[in-house]
């Protein structure tokens, strides 16, 4: 392991093969007519998605790249989701030519498909995927993905139009519907609300003589960061430090630069505890939990959602744990390079290369963490994690986490739950460091290389690739009047 270098991103195989089996057998032993994808953007490399093939998993893909990686790697084409809001000609194609599910996203999109699919004598076999459902709230506003105010998908009002359109064109098959709520779902009644809508555009295409055949609930399944009490502890003082005075010492928040997050909207009157709005970092129903939470629960009309499945004749349900599938199952090592005090808060900085944690940007997100190796003469403490970039929002952290103890310059940190997303989703080579190393190890303990860390020449090219600059700019010589 050492050879690869710190940071790097540890991944544990059988960790992911206890996850996904869990989805398998929850829906295995409630519904037969399910699948299981994984999403590839959790974790888009090679090592990710030929484990997903090993499982028996299909694939959600969010482009051409990631559509022609989980081919490659063996994928069942009938079993691969193509979403996206702006689908390339080069994806469009590909998608026909293998007969993956393609995720239809709006009015230019269908008009392409057609033209794509009569150009090559093919059917695309389509999933409407749908927005405005009142669903706001339930996670992150700039991750939420099936409310009003998101950039996937056709609005519900426009379902009758949509399905009679694909309906009956002769080179489209309306196969299903899809919609997704976001990420970190932690209250399964996102999923009865969303149920509640879907069953009722599966009936309008019913009435319009189009059965679904297939219905794609999306994935945001919660990852448990943290244990219920610590959530309850961390929700109590954030609280109780909303409704503080403003002048109460900076020394007391528990947030960087007193960040409200889930209690945004609260104010500082002594209401009853208020709901927190926003992404949640616990869950009564993590993961596979939420699923068969999800099946059984009742809707308004008393069936369950099992029960209203079976009766529009037990279409193919698609579930994407991406998030809920690959968190657990990776670390992050990193070295400390010191620690700081600002306003009176311990701040650790670590040697994370890139902006791993970019979600803070957008969301603040809490990562249990430790010192390593813990000793016997630890003392607990809380601090924030900050990155080596420079520009001050990174923060790996910005709650308050409980460590073993401060680390001094050069000991090692682990950041735990950082197998979905941390890796990839927001990486850059910002201030010119490179991506670092990813590592799985599988059951049997040997290790298999998912991605190597970049190199300065990845990042800033070589001598050898200096490029001669044209004495004429680009866009042709300048006029008299720009000299």
């Amino acid at each position: 392991m050492p050879r690869h270098g710190l940071p790097l991103h540890l991944f544990f195989i059988e960790e992911m093969i206890t996850n996904a089996q869990a989805f398998q057998t929850t829906l295995k032993d409630r519904y037969k007519h399910g699948t299981v994808a994984f999403a590839v953007k959790a974790n888009p490399c090679r090592g990710a998605i030929r484990a997903a093939q090993r499982l028996g998993l299909g694939a959600d893909v969010a482009s051409e790249y990631e559509l022609r990686a989980s081919l490659e790697e063996g994928i069942d084409p009938a079993t691969i989701i193509c979403n996206g809001n702006a689908k390339s000609t080069a994806y469009i194609d590909m998608a026909l030519h293998t007969g993956a599910l393609i995720a239809a996203d709006n009015a230019d999109e269908i008009r392409l498909l057609e033209q794509r699919a009569s150009d090559t004598a093919s059917v695309a076999r389509v999933l409407v995927r749908f927005r405005g459902m009142p669903l706001a709230g339930l996670t992150s506003a700039d991750q939420t993905t099936a409310a009003d105010w998101t950039k996937f998908g056709f609005h519900i009002d426009e379902a009758e139009h949509v399905f009679s359109w694909i309906g009956k064109s002769t080179c489209l098959e309306l196969y299903g519907m899809s919609a997704h709520i976001g990420t970190q779902i932690a209250d399964p009644i996102g999923y009865r609300l969303l149920f509640e809508h879907v069953f009722r555009l599966a009936k309008l295409a019913a009435q319009l003589g189009f059965p679904i055949q297939c219905i794609d609930i999306g994935g945001g399944f919660p990852v448990a960061f943290l244990t219920s009490e610590q959530w309850e502890q961390f929700t109590a003082r954030l609280l109780t430090r909303v409704r503080s005075n403003a002048a109460t010492s900076a020394a007391e928040s528990i947030t960087w630069n007193d960040l409200p997050m889930g209690y945004a909207h609260v104010d500082r009157q002594p209401t009853p505890q208020p709901r927190w709005i926003g992404k949640s970092y616990w869950s009564a129903f993590p993961a596979s939990a939420m699923l068969a939470q999800i099946l059984e629960q009742q809707l308004g009309s008393g069936d369950t959602v099992l029960d209203r499945l079976r009766a529009i004749g037990s279409p193919r349900l698609i579930v994407e744990p991406g998030r809920s599938l690959m968190a657990t199952a990776g670390i992050t090592l990193a070295t400390a390079t010191g620690v700081k005090k600002v306003l009176g808060h311990h701040v650790v900085s670590l040697d994370m290369g890139i902006n791993n944690h970019g979600t803070n940007l957008i969301s603040p997100d809490i990562f249990p963490a430790a010192v390593l190796p813990r000793k016997a003469s630890d003392r607990p403490i809380e601090a924030f994690f900050a990155g080596r970039l420079c520009f001050s929002g990174d923060m790996i952290t910005k709650a308050k986490i409980p460590l073993n103890r401060l680390p001094i310059p050069g000991e090692r940190c682990v950041v735990y739950h950082t197998g979905a997303y941390s890796a990839d989703h927001f990486a850059s080579n910002s201030c010119g460091f490179p991506r670092p190393a990813k590592v799985a190890v599988r059951p049997d303990g040997t290790v298999e290389l998912w991605r190597p860390a970049e190199r300065f020449a990845d990042v800033f090219g070589s001598k050898s690739d200096r490029l001669t600059i044209p004495e004429t700019p680009v866009g042709g010589p300048r006029s008299a009047e720009t000299r």
